[in-house]
């Protein structure tokens, strides 16, 4: 992960990137919504809602709808990974990787719902988590300035801990969507009866999540 420490003049090192270098930003969230199911609701109410977000404006407000959200779920927020890249070629291969492999995984979690559904072989009846990701494949512009100093500004620490992740939905909102090549935002399960259980999440396949330590 590219992080603090990467560069130690943001200014000058920003002069030598080239307009148009790919970076990667992107997070992903499981968010203890428990009995909460209106909170469960609204995450998909607003990022299920239908209609077409393409121009940068409206890509701007869908997402800032989508942060505020998010900072409210942040006490609830348990688990995370995030990931920040300025290679080009690692930028362009990182988005890809999340979006697939999300998909992928989306696919499988819809694939159990319905044999739970038939045949109860769910491994937990708790749902109490649901899974946030988002990701974001941008073109190097001045614009992003702000958004690269806020990121470099989470110190360490704090890379796993609820001000740190409170920092990430901030960084949202600093996102120029003219100079964005590619976007992403999933909730998993895709549906709002389901949840993870927190056996769920220490199984395979979210062994990268790390536990958020610490308080607001």
């Amino acid at each position: 992960m590219n992080r603090r420490g990467f560069f130690s003049n943001i200014s000058s090192w920003f002069s030598s990137r080239k307009e148009g270098d790919p970076l990667f930003f992107g997070f992903q969230c499981a968010i203890n919504v428990g009995t909460e199911d209106e909170l469960r609701a609204s995450l998909h109410r607003v990022i299920g809602a239908p209609g077409h977000v393409e121009s940068p404006g409206e890509k701007f407000l869908f997402y800032r709808r989508i942060a505020a959200l998010l900072h409210e779920s942040i006490p609830f927020m348990e688990y995370g990974y995030w990931d920040f890249l300025t290679d080009g070629d690692e930028a362009v291969g990182e988005f890809e990787s999340w979006v697939a492999e999300i998909e992928g995984a989306m696919s499988i979690v819809e694939e159990e719902t319905v044999e739970s559904a038939e045949e109860t072989e769910r491994i937990s009846s708790e749902r109490n988590y649901v899974v946030v990701s988002m990701a974001f494949l941008l073109e190097e512009a001045p614009s992003l300035m702000q958004l690269h100093e806020a990121i470099n500004a989470i110190p360490e620490e704090e890379y796993f801990s609820p001000v740190g992740f409170k920092k990430l939905v901030d960084a949202v909102g600093l996102i120029d969507f003219d100079a964005s090549l590619g976007d992403a935002v999933f909730i998993m399960p895709g549906n709002e009866e389901d949840g993870f259980s927190w056996t769920d999440l220490h199984g395979e396949g979210w062994e990268y999540l790390k536990p958020l330590m610490g308080s607001l």
